[in-house]
């Protein structure tokens, strides 16, 4: 088996953003460098590729409980929120179609509907209560004012900033209801919480493998039988014409395997990281002043991420710090990294932001043992204690 040095020294929680390649992908990936060709060439070499692919959604789909001929291969979790969300407006572009969206989604969504609207669409945020639990009733009400428009529900399973995870089941059962498509972001919600497309029949589903500990680059889109999408990109019939461009067989073969990895581990994993939580959440609490756990009121949440936030303190100031310690936590979404723009989850959920927050996110994952949560704790009381001591 492959072996991948690790940096003993820094301690990494920042799992949310990127899961670190595990060993058996490298494995499994490295067995297909050698026949990297090009799947859609109709030669031998390509048809190995091309059956390596296939194998891979083949894979993927048993796992998430559909037929591998709903799943598209794309880049990224990205593209395939821009799919499902831009996809489903161009293809019912002249007949004022409804987009609602939560607000505390991911801005590969916000930004799809802002976009939806500059071609017809009519874009709506779901408010969500002080755990970042969406309001099904507001929902219910405007679904009920216009029933006749083509309608999509975009909402992320489990929040990537605060964790909160959404009761999707509820979610689903309410726009079937009224006759609306559903989708859903689940690139948090994969190997932390039960994804299961028969149980929970979601008409659009997007997925990325990097936060599994699979590549980076390759994503994935489900697609229910008789949903219309227009595509986003055109000049080619690879993924059926629906993600056009040369296909990634070996970036497909580490995304079944790590999501295999992390499916296989759930219920034991889920476990573990629930205690390590618990313990994190409560030496937080115990250590600094006033310091708040973002989402804990919530009745279902991740059970690998922290979210802590410390009044008096400066974001960019904590994380610095927490870096100089060794310790490589997020102040949030990766691809809202900039400090100084604040939070929209936050504000969502009724946090301030106009005096100093500092906002961490610990996330962890199958290498984290609580000697690694006890140096997270220790690490973050000291520099809240030297930031606060600054600004008083």
């Amino acid at each position: 088996m492959t072996t991948i040095q690790r940096d003993t020294e820094r301690l990494y929680l920042d799992y949310a953003a990127t899961w670190p390649m595990r060993p058996e992908v490298w494995e499994a990936m490295g067995a297909e460098l050698r026949h990297g060709f090009n799947p859609a060439s109709a030669h031998r070499p390509g048809r190995r590729a091309h059956r390596c692919l296939e194998l891979a959604r083949g894979r993927i789909g048993e796992l998430l409980g559909c037929e591998r001929s709903c799943l598209f291969f794309t880049g990224g979790g990205t593209q395939s929120d821009n799919l499902a969300i831009l996809g489903f407006v161009r293809s019912h572009q002249d007949l004022s179609p409804r987009v609602f969206v939560s607000e505390i989604e991911h801005k590969a969504c916000l930004e799809a509907a802002e976009r939806g609207e500059a071609e017809g669409a009519r874009a709506y945020r779901i408010p969500v209560d002080g755990s970042g639990a969406l309001d099904l009733e507001w929902l219910r009400r405007e679904l009920e004012a216009d029933p006749a428009a083509p309608t999509l529900i975009s909402v992320m399973w489990a929040n990537n900033e605060i964790g909160t995870v959404q009761s999707m089941d509820d979610i689903v059962a309410l726009g079937h209801e009224y006759g609306a498509l559903v989708h859903t972001d689940a690139v948090q919600a994969l190997g932390k919480v039960e994804v299961d497309l028969e149980r929970t029949p979601v008409d659009l589903l997007s997925a990325t493998a990097h936060k599994l500990g699979g590549p980076v680059g390759i994503g994935l889109l489900y697609r229910r039988p008789g949903v219309t999408l227009e595509p986003l990109s055109y000049g080619g019939g690879q993924e059926r014409s629906m993600w056009p461009g040369t296909q990634n067989p070996i970036g497909a073969t580490g995304f079944a395997t790590a999501l295999a990895l992390v499916i296989g581990d759930r219920e034991s994993e889920v476990a573990r990281w629930t205690a390590l939580r618990d313990h994190l959440e409560a030496r937080l609490i115990a250590e600094i002043p006033d310091a708040r756990i973002h989402g804990r009121e919530a009745p279902l949440r991740l059970p690998n991420l922290v979210s802590v936030g410390i009044p008096g303190c400066d974001s960019g100031a904590v994380l610095v710090s927490l870096d100089f310690e060794g310790i490589a936590a997020s102040g949030g979404s990766a691809c809202g990294s900039d400090s100084s723009v604040g939070s929209g989850v936050l504000d969502a959920i009724g946090i301030a932001g106009d005096a100093p927050y500092a906002a961490v996110r610990f996330s962890f994952g199958h290498e984290t043992s609580l000697a690694d949560i006890d140096r997270a704790a220790d690490a973050i009381a000291r520099v809240a204690a030297r930031v606060l001591a600054l600004t008083a």
